[in-house]
C-alpha cells in the first residue's frame, strides 16, 4: 500500500486554498490500496498579502509544519506539498530539501495563478531559491493553462495542468425567473475585501439606473478583511440593494448559490487562478458575471456561461447586470451552460488526476460515490492520518 505524505492548509479559515486542499484529502482517502497522511500547515487566520517573509508568525508556523513532517516523511513513499507562492518559497524550500534528504519522490501542487507575476517580481537572490525549488521537484502541479505555459519554459516537462475543482453535487438544474418583470437576485461569494471587487460591486449597484419596476438586489457572503471592514460597513450602509449575509460554510456554498440567478465576482485579485466560487456556480447552473482578468477566461467564456468584464469597471458592471436584468433568455442559457461544464471540474476526477501525477494508480470515481465533505470521523482512519499541528484557534 503506497503511502502518501501530504501538507496543506485544512480549514479553518474557510478560503479557496484550505477548501481545495480538504477536498483533496477527502477525496484521496477513498482511493483503494493509499494511505494519506496529512500535515496541517494552515495558520488558522486570514493573513495579509504584505506579512513579511520571515516574521515570527511564520517562523512558528514553519515549526509546526517542520518537525512533524521531519519525523513523518522516512516512513512514507512520495510526498506532495500544497502550498501558495509564499508558502513554496519559504517553508517549501526546506520541505522540499528534507523530502531529497530522505531520498522521496517529492511533488508540488500550487495555489492560485499568480506564480510567474512573483517570480518576476522577486530579487535575483529569492528568484533563484524559487526556481531551485521548482527543479527539484519531481513534478509541479499547476491550476491554469497559463501558468503551465510559463512554468514549461523555466523547468521542461515535468508541469501537469490540473484545473480548479469542487465537489459535484447531485442537484437538479433550475431555470431562473423567465422574464424581466421579476426580481433579479445576485449574489457575491468570497473574501469581502477591495481586490475581490466587493467596492465596485457596491458602487455598480448604487449606479444602477433607478426604476419603480423590478430590483435588483445582490446578497454578500464571506469572511470580512479587517483592513477592508469600515469602508464595507460604510459604503454597505448606502448600498440599499446589497445585504451582508455572514459566512458560508464550505458544503453549503453550491446549495446557496442555487437560490440566486446569477454570481458577480469582479474580481482584481493578484494571486487570481480558478476562482472556487467560479466553479460552484457551475455545479449551481449559474452565470457569472465576473472579471476578464488573468486566468479567468480558462473558466468563463463571455455570453457563453457569463460575462467577462474589465476590472475595476463599475460602469461596465453595472451594464453587464443590467443586460441580464433585461435578457432573461441570455440568463437561462448561460446557466444551462455553466451547469455542462461542471462535470470538468468534479473533485473526485481532478483528485484522481492530481494522484496519477504524483505515481499512483488512482482510479476516478466520478459518478460512483455519493457527494462527500466532511472530515473523517476520526484520526484513526485505516487510510487518512491528520497530525495535529497546530491549535484550534490562533489569531
Amino acid at each position: 500500500m503506497p503511502r502518501l505524505l501530504v501538507v496543506g492548509p485544512l480549514p479553518p479559515p474557510p478560503d479557496g486554498p484550505s477548501v481545495s486542499f480538504q477536498l483533496f484529502c477527502d477525496e484521496a482517502r477513498y482511493e483503494p490500496g493509499t494511505e494519506v497522511v496529512v500535515i496541517d500547515s494552515s495558520p488558522k487566520r486570514l493573513k495579509d498579502d504584505q506579512t513579511a517573509r520571515f516574521s515570527s508568525q511564520n517562523l512558528l508556523q514553519a515549526m509546526r509544519v517542520l518537525v512533524p513532517f521531519i519525523r513523518r516523511v522516512w516512513s512514507v513513499d512520495r510526498v506532495l506539498i500544497f502550498g501558495g507562492n509564499r508558502f513554496l518559497l519559504t517553508i517549501g524550500s526546506l520541505l522540499i530539501l528534507i523530502a531529497k534528504l530522505a531520498r522521496k519522490p517529492c511533488y508540488l501542487r500550487v495555489f492560485g495563478g499568480s506564480l510567474d507575476r512573483y517570480y518576476r517580481q522577486l530579487n535575483p537572490i529569492f528568484r533563484r531559491i524559487l526556481l531551485s525549488v521548482l527543479t527539484q521537484a519531481d513534478g509541479v502541479i499547476l491550476q491554469t493553462e497559463l501558468l503551465r505555459t510559463f512554468l514549461r519554459r523555466l523547468i521542461g516537462d515535468s508541469v501537469h495542468l490540473v484545473p480548479g475543482y469542487r465537489v459535484m453535487p447531485r442537484l437538479e438544474h433550475r431555470d431562473p425567473p423567465s422574464t424581466a418583470t421579476a426580481n433579479l437576485r445576485l449574489v457575491f461569494v468570497g473574501h469581502v475585501r477591495e481586490a475581490k471587487g466587493i467596492f465596485v460591486l457596491l458602487e455598480s449597484l448604487r449606479a444602477l439606473s433607478p426604476s419603480s419596476g423590478p430590483v435588483v438586489h445582490c446578497d454578500v457572503f464571506g469572511p470580512i478583511y479587517e483592513h477592508d471592514a469600515v469602508r464595507f460597513e460604510q459604503e454597505l450602509a448606502h448600498t440599499d440593494t446589497a445585504t451582508y449575509r455572514g459566512i458560508l460554510p464550505a458544503e453549503e456554498v453550491v446549495s446557496t448559490l442555487k437560490k440566486y440567478d446569477a454570481l458577480v465576482l469582479p474580481t482584481h485579485y493578484r494571486g487570481e487562478g480558478h476562482p472556487g466560487v467560479l466553479v460552484e456556480a457551475m455545479m449551481a447552473g449559474l452565470p457569472a458575471i465576473t472579471s476578464d482578468f488573468r486566468s479567468i477566461p480558462e473558466l468563463v467564456t463571455h455570453r457563453v456561461n457569463g460575462l467577462l468584464i474589465a476590472p475595476k469597471d463599475t460602469h461596465a458592471l453595472a451594464e453587464a447586470i443590467e443586460a441580464l436584468h433585461a435578457d432573461r433568455r441570455l440568463l437561462a442559457e448561460m446557466g444551462k451552460q455553466n451547469w455542462n461544464r461542471r462535470v470538468d471540474y468534479d473533485a473526485r476526477h481532478l483528485s484522481s488526476l492530481i494522484l496519477r501525477a504524483v505515481g499512483i494508480d488512482a482510479k476516478s470515481t466520478l459518478f460512483t460515490a455519493p457527494p462527500r465533505f466532511q472530515p473523517p470521523a476520526s484520526a484513526g482512519d485505516l487510510n487518512y492520518t491528520i497530525e495535529q499541528t497546530t491549535p484550534e484557534n490562533t489569531s
